[in-house]
């Protein structure tokens, strides 16, 4: 075979529409052409090969991290260094014979899977924890409970994994993690990556009773990186109903029936048209405006869809009441549906005791994945073994000798975890977020969250709603507080019309449990509503609403059955602005009462509706409906002048007029009539009074919230040690107190020598007679304490023998006057005066035995005393 330049097979493969090259014979390139095709001939030619890389261990490292390589060696680390911690367990540094033999199994199975489906990728079967050294991963799930109400749940264990741990991206999107620490260290961080994250929470969630699996997969770009823009906001907003609070008789349904119409159906039809029309063009613009935001809210396309590692936990139903499984983002803390298009495909979940492979296909979707693992064509088994809840045959089932074989099986099965049981302390709970406070942006809406007492004015959640998806026009502020002195625990801003909702908790002094208000309006006769607890007020209040020129109350279950009333102001004028800013009190024009039905009363004689015309000088009455009746009983009072009023008053017949309902009924006497005008201008005065004590009352109220916004305090409870500065310095003072108690205790001997000493003034030295004095004063004093003490428990023991020989000589003679009661109490005191008898007995008996006892060390002590010296 001719051999042929590389320069000429180039030329010859690149010659375009067979034109030849100038300096080439064109017989030559014929011949060439007429040559046929071999691959000897192009790979004899001469060619350039590319520069030789150095390979360095970085790149056998990184080739190793792609590929999932188990390592086979485990050199000792002596000196760990983590994140400044030094004091790590022998577990974290070396692996013991049988996690040795788990690797091993776990590479030998790597290697089978890897030749058998050439095209998945590695498994992520083991991975170097905080030192460095290579574990299963099964292995670094811990189950743990903690002794918290508030982890009893998966819904609160994830929200909390979720608010307590920063998540933190992979380094690179598609490969797996270079480490896994335990779920320990990822408490102690507080942060960690998908992996770490998903093994801390299925910890907690297998501690509780959950049947959890930590779930090796792939998800969307925003799962990942934990984009939220885009996920409807948790925090739905509250829409409150309307409270109906007038319940008094509709006086609509006896109008006249409005005439008939006698408009042009031409010209309705046309009107009619036009309407259509200009409503089929807000459909248009308002479908134009729903296309362009679900074009905005669309996620914009990835070029690594379906590649990017992720991982996430999967509860299954059958243990604490689960119905269904489901998926638990650990980065969020929210369940997703199996079907979920957050999620592209699954290679593996473990848990604590063995790991299984997915061998379904993942394209149709997550959904149409059956996750019974105990089907081995669906899920191939890491280790032989299962758990005995899953085994049809259960061990009290079977005979005693096949018992035996099952809990003598020969297979290997998972270690116990090598991590430290995780540990979260109360303080660190309450705190709940890494740095205190998180804030998370939802589509349309920003959450801030803090901790409860991080915040000054007790905030601990302030939710901002958006108009658009960019988040550039604020509607609504939505703060949450907690542990206020004001009760105060949610407050709403309406940005679009500066509409403030306060919302308060049982608890004030005024009973206040709403307070409807303009911002930037502190006027007392500015437009606001007040809602009460109308059962802890003595007066049944239950609203206030303040408008510009009127109040009007509203009360709930009140004895007089008074449920409306309504004060109507005269207009306002320059002159009276200006008075009002003095604090003079605002001329009332008239006064409107309402009350419900008595039926012990009739319907004549029961007041409906009460009107205090102040300004005309009259009080008009209207009663409640009779039965069967379509017009109700109306009465008016006419005023007389102010100079004849008083104790002398005249009623007048033209003082007063008014219709009766009640067919054939007798006018009513001018005595009742009077009585019932006197009754009125009673009722006049104490409305009067009730009104002015309701202004009074919003003055003060209006003061006083400027005074808690302004000074704010929070209740702190006597058992928050962590937050009671005052109950902590207490203790930490009475703890030291104690202390030194003891060491004082031990430091001090007491002398039983030092009161004769004081009797001679201390002396540095003693004679002889004054020594031996000395001595058997002592002596003869401790001596007479003896007798003392046994005689006086001897005159007790005598009395009280005495008292129940009294006791059983009285049952005996009126026994049978007794009640049963005053039996059973005398039976009762009998049994504690025997044992107290015998309490007597034990305690001389006692006390006879040790006192020779405490005579002779008494006397040891004083042959050793250094003053006594000079007797021997």
């Amino acid at each position: 075979m001719s051999e042929i330049s590389a320069d000429k097979l180039y030329k010859s493969s690149v010659e375009f529409d067979g034109v030849p090259n100038e300096d080439e014979n064109i017989d030559d390139v014929l011949e060439e052409e007429e040559r046929p095709f071999s691959y000897f001939d192009i790979l004899d030619a001469p060619r350039s090969l590319p520069d030789p890389v150095e390979l360095t261990f970085e790149h056998l490292k990184e080739v190793g991290y792609e590929l999932g390589l188990i390592k086979l060696c485990w050199p000792d680390i002596i000196h760990p260094i983590f994140e400044n911690r030094t004091n790590f367990p022998v577990r974290y540094l070396t692996n013991n014979d049988k996690e040795r033999a788990i690797l091993l199994y776990a590479e030998n199975f790597r290697r089978q899977f890897c030749y058998k489906f050439k095209n998945r990728k590695a498994l992520f079967l083991a991975s170097e924890n905080e030192c460095g050294v290579q574990k299963m991963v099964s292995t670094t799930i811990r189950p743990t409970t903690l002794p918290y109400l508030e982890l009893e749940t998966w819904e609160s264990s994830a929200r909390f994994v979720a608010d307590h741990l920063k998540y933190e991206c992979l380094e690179d999107p598609i490969l797996l993690p270079r480490h896994l620490y335990s779920p320990h260290t990822t408490f102690l961080r507080q942060s960690g990556h998908a992996f770490e994250l998903a093994t801390a929470l299925c910890s907690l969630l297998i501690g509780v009773g959950y049947d959890a699996y930590v779930v090796s997969g792939y998800a969307i770009k925003d799962v990942t990186l934990r984009i939220m823009s885009r996920v409807e906001c948790p925090h739905v907003a509250e829409e409150e109903e309307e409270k109906i609070t007038d319940k008094g008789i509709n006086d609509e349904k006896y109008k006249l029936k409005p005439p008939k119409d006698l408009k042009s159906k031409f010209l309705q039809m046309m009107e009619q048209r036009e309407i259509d029309k200009a409503n089929e063009e807000k459909e248009r613009l308002a479908e134009e405006e729903r296309l362009k935001t679900l074009e905005e809210e669309k996620r914009p396309p990835d070029e690594l869809e379906g590649q990017r590692v992720h991982s996430w936990v999967l509860l299954k139903s059958g243990e604490r009441n689960v119905t269904e499984n489901i998926f638990i983002e650990p980065s969020t803390g929210f369940s997703h549906p199996l079907n979920s298009d957050l999620y592209c495909g699954i290679e593996s979940v473990w848990n604590h005791l063995n790991y299984w492979v997915n061998m379904q296909d993942c394209t149709k979707g997550l959904g149409c994945i059956e996750y019974d693992l105990t089907d081995v064509t669906k899920w191939e088994h890491f280790l032989v073994g299962e758990p005995l809840k899953w085994r049809k045959q259960k061990p009290k089932d079977l005979e005693e000798e096949d018992t035996r074989e099952v809990y003598d099986e020969k297979h290997l099965d998972m270690p116990i975890s090598w991590s430290m049981r995780i540990s979260i302390p109360h303080d660190v709970l309450m705190r709940r977020f890494p740095e205190g406070m998180r804030t998370t942006n939802y589509k349309y809406t920003c959450v801030e969250e803090y901790a409860p007492y991080v915040s000054y004015d007790g905030i601990v959640k302030r939710i901002t709603r958006y108009k658009d998806f960019q988040c550039t026009e604020v509607t609504v502020i939505e703060d949450h507080y907690e542990n206020r002195q004001d009760k105060l625990y949610k407050s709403v801003l309406d940005t679009n019309t500066d509409l403030i909702t306060e919302y308060f908790q049982r608890g004030r002094e005024d009973a206040v449990t709403k307070h409807v208000y303009y911002k930037n309006v502190d006027a007392v006769d500015a437009e606001r509503k007040i809602f009460f607890n109308s059962e802890a007020r003595y007066d049944a209040l239950s609203e206030i609403e303040v408008e510009l020129d009127k109040i009007t109350e509203y009360y709930e279950k009140r004895d007089d059955r008074l449920y409306y009333r309504q004060v109507i102001y005269s207009k306002k004028s320059e002159g009276t602005n200006a008075e009002t800013s003095k604090g003079v009190r605002r001329p009332i024009q008239k006064m409107i009462q309402k009350y419900m039905r008595d039926e012990s009363k009739p319907a004549s004689d029961d007041i409906a509706v009460r009107e205090f015309a102040i300004v005309d000088r009259e009080i008009r009455l209207k009663f409640h409906y009779g039965k069967g009746n379509v017009t109700a009983s109306t009465r008016t009072f006419i005023k007389p002048p102010i100079s004849e009023m008083g104790e002398g008053m005249v009623f007048k017949p033209e003082l007063t007029f008014g219709y009766q309902a009640e067919v054939g009924a007798k006018p009513p006497r001018q005595l009742n009539l009077f009585i019932l005008f006197e009754e009125q201008l009673k009722e006049e005065e104490k409305a009067l009074n009730s009104i002015r004590d309701v202004e009074i009352q919003i003055s003060e109220f209006l003061l006083l919230r400027a005074h808690e916004m302004a000074f704010n305090k929070l209740d702190i409870s006597l058992f928050n040690k962590e937050q009671n500065v005052d109950f902590r310095s207490g203790m930490l003072e009475k703890e030291e107190q104690h202390r030194a108690c003891k060491e004082k205790e031990v430091e001090e001997e007491t002398d039983y020598f030092a009161p004769y000493l004081a009797k001679l003034g201390y002396p540095e030295k003693l004679t002889y007679d004054q020594a031996l004095d000395c001595k058997y004063a002592c002596l003869n004093d401790f001596k007479n304490m003896l007798v003392e003490r046994a005689n006086y428990i001897q005159k007790t023991f005598e009395k009280s023998t005495e008292k129940l020989q009294n006791m059983k000589n009285y049952y005996t003679m009126y026994h049978e006057n007794l009640t049963p009661e005053e039996e059973a109490q005398y039976f009762e005191e009998v049994n504690n005066m025997i044992t107290y008898l015998r309490t007597l007995e034990i305690r001389l008996t006692r006390h006879k035995d040790l006192s020779p006892l405490r005579y002779e060390a008494l006397l040891t002590y004083l042959n050793d005393h250094p003053m006594l010296t000079n007797l021997y």
